[in-house]
């Protein structure tokens, strides 16, 4: 039996990780776009059930945006 080289387990421990990234900071945009649109409709309505589910979609795609943020930071920097 071989012993594994470093550049072996380079090779295998990156497999995908490049197109998991770009996976990634593509829907970020998406997500923040989608963020854009709800606070605008938020800002216009006046009836109260809608208001308070705008807020609802508007806290929940936040929360998604910033852990979107961070992870893509954290994936870029294994990437490097």
């Amino acid at each position: 039996m071989r012993e594994i080289n470093q550049a072996e387990i380079s090779a295998v421990s990156g497999a995908g990780l490049t197109e998991f990234l770009s996976g990634v900071n593509t829907a970020l945009p998406q997500v923040s776009a989608t963020l854009d649109t709800t606070v605008e409709a938020l800002a216009e309505t006046s009836i109260i059930g809608e208001k308070i589910g705008l807020s609802y979609k508007a806290f929940g795609l936040s929360i998604a945006k910033g852990y979107l943020t961070a992870f893509s930071g954290f994936l870029t920097k294994l990437a490097a």
